[in-house]
């Protein structure tokens, strides 16, 4: 097993094994890409992105995703051809166990990819296939024959973006690739206002932006396309659930699920809401905590030194980023999982106790 992952200045993207993935991806049969549960707008992004670079190099190629995102995202070039398990479980399984070579992409452990999980182990176990892991959380599992992980970098999509300049393929970004680019690279920078923004970062969406794709209207389809009810939902959120501990420097937003269909609530409604929790005067640390049909979900949010991939890695079955992470508790109610974050918080008043 080749595994190459991030060291010091190391950049993975320059090895001669990355270059030797660009033949064997050309004389490979079956070529799927996947993506982790829930995915986001870099999730659908990089995945779309690699699949319009196997396009270009002459490569059919297969995304598939664990579950159905949010329709903001439904503007994205190519996304009508994307599989998802949870609507065709045994077909889409046995995509991903009988490719000759499988890219999981923005997720470091099997475990990330939802209802795909076992069929991304399978493709692991399996002699005479090759699964390529490209990612940029921290702390990866060992599982796949290549690992490009780079936790210094913003997205998964700037990743990709690296893997094109590695292949020497310049030429093959249109409008409808770097669309596909951009739509990761802002959304898990922030719109460029985290601190995992990198000068390359820049440098990238200037590249993007130089291929005549629209970047104003991209940016008013993620950000600009709520419905009224989503606003409702919004407003109920920020007057009714939110909780402040402004001697601890945290928040809380909660939501039930009777409360998130009295607002008729869809995938992609509540981006965004622990943002606004952090955004608070003060804060520096922010929750958002949410009931789903089988599990309790969250949302970590953090300012300056606190890291919630801590939190989220030991307390709530989760990771991600130092600033930015997220975690799931399964068999436990909604209140439960508020309660015990609620008693956790006083435990790092301390270490929030900073201005950024």
């Amino acid at each position: 097993m080749v595994q190459m992952y991030l060291s010091g200045m190391e950049d993975v993207f320059a090895r001669e094994e990355v270059a030797a993935l660009k033949a064997q991806v050309k004389s490979a049969k079956s070529v799927v890409v996947t993506s982790h549960r829930s995915p986001d707008g870099d999730a659908i992004g990089s995945s779309l992105a690699l699949k319009h670079m196997l396009s270009a190099m002459g490569v059919s190629s297969t995304v598939v995703m664990p579950d159905a995102y949010a329709t903001f995202l439904h503007w994205m070039p190519g996304q009508d051809s994307v599989r998802f398990h949870d609507a065709e479980p045994e077909a889409v399984s046995a995509l991903v166990e009988e490719a000759d070579m499988l890219f999981c992409l923005d997720y470091n452990a099997p475990s990330r990819a939802g209802g795909l999980a076992e069929a991304v182990q399978h493709a692991c176990d399996k002699e005479g296939s090759t699964v390529v892991m490209i990612d940029h959380h921290q702390e990866p599992e060992p599982f796949a024959d290549v690992m490009l992980s780079d936790p210094t970098t913003g997205s998964t999509c700037e990743l990709i973006y690296r893997l094109l300049q590695a292949w020497g393929m310049e030429e093959a970004l249109d409008a409808d690739l770097a669309s596909c680019l951009y739509c990761g690279l802002i959304t898990d920078t922030g719109s460029f206002r985290f601190s995992s923004v990198q000068p390359s970062s820049h440098d990238m969406a200037s590249v993007l932006l130089a291929t005549g794709m629209d970047h104003s209207r991209i940016h008013s389809l993620i950000y600009d396309a709520c419905r009224l009810e989503q606003v409702q939902l919004t407003a109920y959120a920020l007057s009714q659930k939110l909780q402040v501990f402004p001697e601890h420097r945290s928040a809380i937003i909660s939501l039930s699920l009777e409360e998130l269909k009295r607002y008729s609530a869809q995938k992609g409604d509540t981006e965004g809401l622990v943002n606004r929790a952090l955004a608070i005067e003060g804060i520096n640390f922010a929750a958002f905590i949410k009931e789903d049909v089988d599990r309790v979900k969250m949302s970590l949010r953090s300012r300056g030194a606190f890291s919630v991939r801590d939190v989220a890695a030991t307390h709530f079955n989760g990771g991600g980023h130092h600033n930015a992470a997220g975690g799931a508790c399964e068999g436990e109610s909604l209140q439960s999982v508020v309660d015990r974050m609620v008693t956790l918080i006083p435990t790092w008043s301390d270490d929030l106790q900073y201005d950024d």
